[in-house]
């Protein structure tokens, strides 16, 4: 059987091709889903390698129940949680109450992601790794001092979302410096700017990260703290035999 993976964070519909991109490169994928309840059993539909399961964002028990229902599916051995910017500005436009942005953006990532570190670093006869994917996008600032950006009618992120997107960014990179010096939890920070060609295709940026992860596991060498603390752009070149990222 392949590894399973959990992608956090574009929930299902939207994240349908993050999942797809990952069952071809032969993973079996749990992942967060609108289409569920919490109150569901998992649900399997569409690829039998797809595993849907509720998210209440803003809810500490719903991360601890999601984390739970992993690990009775026969457990992750990698999680990847999803910061896509562009589609949170979309959904998010007409969204003035701060505290929900604080519980759905901000929150939910940091009580997502202490559960599943408490889940793997129980289990110390195993490796995990943890990827947070920071997908940006362009907000009032950047189009308040480009005109070309403001008449292209891209949507722009509010005030709320862009700096939810700061402390997703913030958050990760702390993360990952905690986890570095070693133990059996491997991070990974993925940056995908607007302008990558990655940055629209989900299937290909799911494909090329689990080809990135795949390629850690082969390495002879593994990588240094600083590595393991350091973004990497979507679709960089994987890691060499001997530890040396090749970007």
């Amino acid at each position: 059987m392949g590894k399973m993976i959990l992608f956090a964070g574009k929930e299902i519909p939207a994240g349908n091709d993050i999942a797809s991109g990952a069952t071809f490169q032969g993973r079996r994928v749990i992942a967060t889903s609108l289409n569920v309840s919490d109150e569901a059993e998992p649900k399997q539909e569409g690829s039998a390698n797809v595993i849907q399961v509720a998210w209440n964002r803003g809810s500490p028990l719903s991360c601890r129940s999601l984390a739970l229902k992993c690990e009775n599916e026969g457990g992750v051995d990698e999680a990847a949680l999803f910061f896509d910017e562009f589609y949170f500005a979309t959904r998010f436009r007409a969204v003035t109450n701060n505290a929900q942005i604080l519980e759905e953006l901000i929150g939910s990532y940091q009580y997502l992601t202490q559960e599943l570190l408490s889940r793997f670093q129980r289990h110390t006869e195993r490796n995990f790794k943890i990827a947070f994917v920071h997908k940006s996008n362009f907000s009032l600032s950047d189009g308040i001092n480009s005109a070309s950006l403001r008449a292209s009618g891209v949507e722009l992120s509010n005030p709320l979302i862009a700096s939810a997107s700061g402390a997703f960014k913030a958050f990760a990179e702390n993360i990952a410096a905690s986890l570095a010096e070693g133990g059996n939890v491997i991070p990974l920070l993925v940056s995908c700017e607007p302008s990558n060609d990655l940055s629209k295709r989900d299937s290909a940026l799911s494909m090329w990260l689990c080809e990135y992860m795949d390629a850690i596991d082969s390495l002879k060498k593994p990588l240094s703290p600083k590595q393991k603390a350091s973004w990497i752009t979507a679709g960089a070149k994987k890691p060499s035999g001997f530890g040396i990222l090749g970007f």
